[in-house]
């Protein structure tokens, strides 16, 4: 029995005492204007043509493949960020399972190098890490202080084509603020909507040609 938990032991990767920092997410408001204005572009059915506010993203640790590691099986899914220090990024561990013999898990943690293993941070400051395939990416958060406002094409009937206006507010339609309008070509190729100005090129009732000459206001 002691040469089984010698031999699973000497499997766990130990980095020293290691620290977990709950210091947040490094989250990041970025404000969203588009398209470029003059340019022209084509949107289809259902698509944004015209889009204005501010977004939140915020980081997250993407495990594409199940991990299955000798102490610690991480499973494929989103892990949300935690904290971070000078050297590595922390990582929510909800989700990841434990060996028998192995120690509470406290969190994830992740270098900022290339190739760098995942590590199962201990309660104890130890850590177990693991090859696999990972990555990084930012995404819109559910927690962020997020307002959009967008035009969508909805199609073409006759002369007549029809533009959704709707408003979002931490990713939450606004339904109050939400119209749908329709507008005849025959009379003018320039539309407008709360202060937003297209010309419009040509459009069918699958996709639309336009060029902005003015965002939302």
């Amino acid at each position: 029995m002691n040469r089984i938990i010698a031999t699973v032991m000497a499997l766990t990767v130990l980095s020293g005492c290691t620290s977990v920092q709950y210091n947040g997410n490094q989250s990041h408001v970025k404000d969203v204007n588009y398209p470029e204005l003059g340019t022209i572009v084509t949107a289809y059915v259902g698509d944004h043509m015209v889009q204005k506010g501010k977004i939140t993203e915020e980081k997250v640790l993407v495990v594409d493949n199940m991990i299955d590691g000798a102490l610690y099986s991480i499973p494929a899914k989103t892990y949300l960020q935690i904290g971070y220090d000078n050297l590595q990024d922390f990582y929510s561990a909800s989700g990841v399972n434990r060996g028998f013999l192995a120690d509470p898990i406290d969190a994830l943690s992740l270098v900022r190098r290339n190739n760098a293993e995942l590590c199962v941070v201990t309660t104890f400051g130890g850590s177990s890490c693991y090859k696999g395939d990972f990555h990084r990416e930012s995404r819109l958060s559910e927690r962020g202080n997020n307002f959009q406002q967008t035009l969508l094409y909805s199609g073409r009937i006759g002369d007549k084509i029809n533009i959704s206006y709707r408003e979002f507010s931490n990713n939450t339609a606004r339904p109050a603020f939400n119209n749908d309008v329709e507008y005849d070509l025959s009379s003018s190729m320039r539309i407008g909507y709360k202060g937003a100005v297209i010309d419009v090129i040509k459009a069918d009732n699958s996709s639309i040609t336009y060029k902005v000459v003015r965002n939302f206001l």
